[in-house]
């Protein structure tokens, strides 16, 4: 190794989450030298200060239907590939056990079932008797109707699913490096990145994907356009009977005109590492965070907002009323959001840095197929032919 460097690779990753691990698995095989930078998960959250990932957890929804025919596609395109890759990693991430969408805005179902009849998807419309009647644990008010999507719907584990993206690329030779990384340098043809641990890389190229994290390594004049928004979740342990009473329940979104954030989303029981099954209810939309540069940290160390999760629990009891949770704990999240509701996947103007943020909420299921775009991207300029650059393009703040 040299002075100058410890690692050589021809694409620097930035990022070990979901968006990053996806990219490196997508570079990888498109025949290009790949390091994955990133710390490991810390061990107790609220002792850490350094970054946070979102994808610390052990569910997210996967489902095809959507009012937005882009998430929509992205999410088909993600979930097609989710068996190939859990066969040839060796590990399981995916629950196909369905999603559940509800509401009583007629409008919101309308553009679900467009988008559903458009792509093809596996999913069936019910009426409010017909929700009662197979899904008899739920309760949801009067006048409400839903579209249940079969096979390509349940939930997903995002720490398997970036395991099985990091055995791909292991498996292809690439480097992982578990640690933070702390600056990027421009230098003469190449770049540098360097680690909180000192560790110097050289790459030829250099992707983003460190999330809510990211603009701190980006050294613009202009500031990015994003919003980083916290959002609070209600974890409430099932006992062993419930549990087994509620192994088929799907992922379910029931959105309406709420006080807080037109809805809610809702995980079936689902085991989390620390033995006990918990079901996992949160609301539709975050809520932009008060001076990120201060907070963000401390926000990943709490517990989210209390009158929120107060909420959720309220909204919890009353979908599954027949249900004693024996324990009920909080935990808090982040996501960026652009303005044009897209992924920013292109180069930031006068770095020559390549990105893939804006998660915008929807992103753990579309994942791999984020990764493949900016893959696509950082290789050959363009994304791939079935998307369009402008849709991508980087916004800037205007000051």
């Amino acid at each position: 190794m040299s002075s100058l460097s410890d690692f050589k690779c021809d694409v620097c990753v930035i990022g070990k989450g979901l968006l990053g691990s996806a990219a490196a698995r997508h570079l990888s095989e498109m025949g290009v030298s790949v390091l994955l930078l990133g710390p490991d998960e810390p061990k107790v959250r609220s002792d850490h200060s350094g970054v946070f990932g979102s994808h610390y957890d052990s569910g997210r929804i996967t489902r095809i239907i959507d009012t937005d025919l882009y998430c929509a596609q992205i999410a088909e395109a993600s979930i097609s590939r989710y068996a190939e890759l859990e066969k040839f990693s060796g590990i399981d991430f995916f629950e196909p056990v369905g999603h559940l969408a509800v509401s009583n805005l007629d409008n919101y179902i309308s553009k679900i079932v467009g988008t559903a009849r458009h792509l093809g998807v596996d999913a069936k419309s019910l009426a409010a008797s017909e929700l009662a009647s197979r899904f008899s644990y739920f309760s949801f008010p009067s006048g409400v109707s839903g579209v249940h999507e079969h096979s390509t719907g349940g939930h997903i584990n995002p720490r398997n699913l970036i395991k099985a993206q990091i055995e791909m690329l292991m498996k292809a030779e690439n480097e992982v490096v578990n640690e933070t990384g702390s600056a990027i340098e421009r230098h003469d043809g190449f770049f540098r990145v360097v680690t909180q641990n000192g560790k110097a890389i050289k790459a030829n190229k250099v992707l983003l994907a460190s999330g809510v994290f990211s603009e701190r390594l980006v050294d613009s004049r202009e500031k990015l356009d994003l919003e980083i928004c916290e959002s609070t979740v209600v974890l409430a342990e099932l006992g062993k009977e419930d549990a087994e009473r509620l192994r088929g329940m799907p992922s379910v979104i029931f959105r309406q005109e709420a006080e807080y954030e037109k809805g809610v989303y809702l995980l079936p029981p689902i085991r989390y590492p620390d033995g006990k099954t918990y079901i996992k209810i949160g609301h539709s939309e975050s809520r932009p965070m008060s001076d990120p540069d201060a907070n963000l940290v401390k926000w990943f160390q709490g517990k989210g907002d209390p009158v929120i999760a107060d909420w959720l629990k309220s909204q919890l009891f009353s979908l599954l009323p027949g249900v004693s949770f024996t324990d009920i704990k909080t935990e808090s999240c982040a996501v960026s959001r652009s303005p044009t509701g897209r992924q920013f996947i292109d180069t930031i103007e006068g770095s020559g840095i390549h990105v893939l943020l804006a998660g915008n909420g929807y992103s753990a299921k579309s994942s791999d197929e984020l990764g493949r775009i900016a893959a696509h991207k950082v290789i050959s300029g363009e994304v791939p032919e079935e998307y369009s650059d402008i849709d991508f393009k980087v916004k800037y703040k205007r000051t």
